[in-house]
């Protein structure tokens, strides 16, 4: 069985990106060798990122991403795929909070790859998930 990438623009303006995205996002899954996985990736804009990180994280400012895992004790029915979580992905400005490097590729390996577990609170931690998006990042190029 493969993976399962659903995304859903917040605003009919992004509905373009929605193939893309979801291609993007089917194959970061597949060269982390997901198997079974489902991530809901939603397309926003300005607006709704600043709204979000303020409400959820207490930041008064636009995100370019924010990760949500889905609960480990969460009562489900049986599915054929693993639900991970959720991305909510800028993609107005990708380069909100200060790198103008990030690209909306990057932005989601670095989404999923905090849904798989991985965040960059302590330096040892930060450098095992930079290995891993440069690894992932130069496998999707190729």
């Amino acid at each position: 069985m493969t993976n399962k990438v659903l995304v859903m623009s917040l605003d009919k303006k992004f509905r373009r990106l929605e193939r893309q995205i979801k291609k993007t996002g089917t194959e970061i899954l597949k060269i982390l060798k997901q198997k079974n996985a489902e991530v809901k990736i939603y397309l926003a804009g300005n607006a709704v990122m600043k709204s979000l990180n303020k409400k959820l994280r207490g930041k008064d400012k636009i995100a370019n991403i924010l990760s949500f895992e889905e609960p480990k004790k969460f009562i489900s029915p049986e599915l054929k795929f693993k639900k991970i979580g959720e991305i909510f992905l800028n993609v107005d400005n990708p380069s909100a909070g200060g790198d103008k490097n990030f690209s909306k590729e990057f932005l989601l390996i670095h989404g999923i790859l905090h849904l798989l577990g991985y965040d960059h609170m302590k330096k040892s931690d930060a450098i095992k998930m930079e290995v891993k998006e440069k690894l992932v990042s130069k496998k999707i190029k190729n």
